[in-house]
Formats: structure tokens, C-alpha cells, sequence
């Protein structure tokens, strides 16, 4: 049972250890209720790796370019861990404490990856820039949530944000969310120069660094480009 995808009565989605890549790419569920992990899963290096890897190692593995990470980031998911002392579950914004590093100690074992899975009142993306377009190292990859105030008569794309979830992954040591332009986007509507605006204070969250893949004044630019 632990390569197992399902949604609990409350409306969260758990994923088990051993859920890999292509299983999420798949599966139906998370698709309709998780959007832009599907969409990150589909991006991790090759069929065979996507086959055999799991998600639960690709969030151990902690590097702050690691596609799934970014949108469970702002899915607002936690993880569950395991060991002989007992269990507990962090969130996963608290997870991380820098490059490959993570709260976990060495007798632990991860068991549960949760989430509140989209409502019908909510819309999700994930994009990746890399080098190329297939089996590469993310540049910059962003995943967005947005939630819309519902009104009778008026599309949701229409209607005012109530509250938006924005992560950033490899643009700083971990990967960080960007609470000036979710603040920002509460109780607008998203017009050209909303988004711009938002794309904009994103930018501000990131502290990228020049290396052998882009540099720094590059990331920062696509950041609010992906936004």
C-alpha cells in the first residue's frame, strides 16, 4: 500500500513513499486535483527515471532545483515521518533548513506526503525553464494556486482573487514562496498588469546565484516572466 495515491474525506490527497513520477503524471485524481504536480512530474528527466523514481525522494533529496518540491510548496503539503521513537508530520515549508538539507533525522523514514487538494474554486499551473527541453536541471520553475471569489453569472477567471500561493524553485538556497506578490493578488482580478505587477514583486523573493546554467540577473528576469 505505500505506492498508493488516494483523497480522504476531508479533501486532502496523500501520496504514499513509494509513488513515482509517471504514477502522478498519470493518475487521473491528481490531474483533476492537483494540476501543477502532475505537470512537474511530467518534467523529471526521462521515462525510465520518471518509472522508477518517487516523489518521496525527489523532497529528501532537498535540492532547491527539484521540480516536485515547488508545487507541493504551494500546495501547502507536509510530510509524515516515522521512526522507532514515534511519528510526526511537518509542513513542508518548514522542512528544508538549505541545499540538500532537511529536518530529517537519520532513524527516519518519510510515510506520507498530504495535501488539500484543489477545490473547484481554485486553479493551479506549473512551468520549468531549463536548457533544453527535455532532462534538464531547471533553471527557474514556478507553480501558482489561485483562488477565486465566486460570484453567480461571472467566469472565475473573472472574479477576484481571494488568495494565491506562489513558489519558486532554483532561485535561492531553498525553494521559497513569494508572499509580497501573493499578498499583492488577494482581492484583485487578474488584468495584463495585475499579473505584470505580480510577476514583478516575485522577483523580489528570489536570491539566485551565477553558475555553470544561467546567471543570476537571468533568473531573477525569468522568475517574473514565469509568473
Amino acid at each position: 500500500g505505500l505506492d498508493g495515491v488516494r483523497l480522504d474525506e476531508a479533501g486532502w490527497m496523500h501520496l504514499g513513499p513509494l509513488v513515482t513520477h509517471n504514477h502522478c503524471a498519470g493518475s487521473k485524481l491528481v490531474g483533476e486535483r492537483a494540476l501543477p504536480l502532475a505537470q512537474a512530474c511530467w518534467e523529471v528527466g526521462a521515462p525510465q527515471i520518471r518509472n522508477r523514481a518517487t516523489v518521496a525522494g525527489n523532497l529528501i533529496t532537498a535540492s532547491p532545483a527539484n521540480d516536485t518540491i515547488t508545487p507541493l510548496l504551494a500546495l501547502d503539503a507536509g510530510v509524515t515521518l516515522r521512526s522507532a521513537r514515534g511519528e510526526r508530520t511537518v509542513p513542508l515549508r518548514e522542512f528544508y533548513t538549505g541545499v540538500r538539507r532537511t529536518l530529517m533525522e537519520p532513524d527516519e523514514i518519510l510515510t506520507d506526503i498530504a495535501f488539500p487538494a484543489l477545490r473547484p474554486d481554485e486553479r493551479g499551473m506549473f512551468l520549468k525553464l531549463g536548457l533544453r527541453r527535455a532532462q534538464a536541471i531547471a533553471l527557474v520553475n514556478v507553480a501558482v494556486i489561485v483562488q477565486f471569489a465566486q460570484t453567480d453569472g461571472i467566469p472565475l477567471a473573472h472574479q477576484p482573487v481571494t488568495r494565491a500561493r506562489v513558489a519558486l524553485g532554483a532561485v535561492a538556497p531553498t525553494i521559497v514562496r513569494a508572499a509580497e506578490a501573493e499578498a499583492y493578488l488577494a482581492g484583485r482580478t487578474l488584468t495584463p498588469e495585475v499579473i505584470a505587477k505580480a510577476g514583478a514583486l516575485a522577483r523580489g523573493a528570489a536570491r539566485p546565484i551565477d553558475d555553470v546554467r544561467a546567471p543570476a540577473a537571468y533568473r531573477s528576469e525569468m522568475v517574473a516572466v514565469l509568473v
